[in-house]
């Protein structure tokens, strides 16, 4: 379980990017200026929607996505990401990352739940989703590319691995290459810690005000709920609309009847 991350004492600037792409980690690794301004960032987004209600609290998720799009793209832009970052073995047409399961934050789950049930391919995209079988690659994973891309949880975002081998071998479960050197687990840290950054940002406004929101395994969660277009209204009021079994992580220590986030 993490402990509640600190927030920012200076902006996002391009020199802070320098420093974080370029400065060894902090303590155990878990926070850097990136992941701190995109929890800061995403957090100010999310909070005031919260006082509008359930409908304005989860289509608050789109615009957590939009911050975080948002830094991680200005982060690309920076002289020190593109000097001093190895390039990505990501592209369409790869999809081997689509083939381990998948965390989302609970309302991530919701506000996709909502917007595959006004999609334009509602039908498709429904049908793909119920045909999935538990442990196979993701149900929007169409010939290699993703068919919810704009709509993606923000695990999905800030994955971006150095070598492909890797991925086919350990989430696609291919037999390891006889020759060359062996697959290298290395990522770029950057989106990581962006996209990271968010989803604690994303979460946290809920968690405070008393809204259950884990990590939950993506698919499994989004088939418990697709049918019940109250979900998200239940959801709010305190319903359990999430099976058990698909809760992955408590990211934050329980609240107190006070409110208040309990110190173990």
């Amino acid at each position: 379980m993490l402990a509640i991350l600190p927030a920012m004492t200076s902006p996002f600037t391009a020199e802070s990017a320098l420093k974080s792409i370029t400065a060894p980690r902090q303590g155990s690794g878990r926070t850097s200026p990136l992941r701190d301004a995109a929890f800061d960032a995403v957090q100010a987004a999310v909070t005031p929607k919260l006082a509008d209600g359930a409908e304005a609290a989860v289509a608050a998720v789109a615009k957590a996505w939009a911050v975080a799009e948002e830094l991680w793209a200005k982060t690309r832009a920076t002289p020190a990401f593109a000097l001093g970052t190895p390039k990505a073995a990501c592209g369409k047409g790869c999809g081997w990352c689509c083939h381990q399961r998948v965390g989302a934050a609970a309302v991530e789950v919701l506000h996709i739940a909502e917007r595959l049930r006004s999609h334009p391919t509602r039908d498709e995209m429904l049908a793909r989703l119920e045909a999935w079988p538990q442990g196979r690659a993701c149900a929007f994973l169409v010939d290699g590319a993703c068919s919810i891309y704009d709509m993606r949880p923000l695990k999905c975002r800030g994955l971006y691995q150095l070598d492909a081998r890797w991925c086919m071998t350990t989430y696609a479960k291919m037999d390891v290459p006889l020759f060359g050197p062996a697959p290298s687990h290395d990522f770029q840290i950057p989106p990581k810690d962006v996209f990271d950054g968010a989803v604690f940002g994303l979460a946290l406004p809920f968690h405070r005000s008393g809204h259950d929101c884990p990590g939950v395994d993506f698919i499994p969660a989004l088939k418990a709920i697709i049918h019940r277009p109250d979900a998200a209204l239940a959801w709010w009021r305190g319903e359990s609309v999430f099976p058990a079994d698909t809760r992955l992580h408590d990211w934050f220590p329980p609240l107190s009847k006070t409110g208040k986030t309990k110190r173990k």
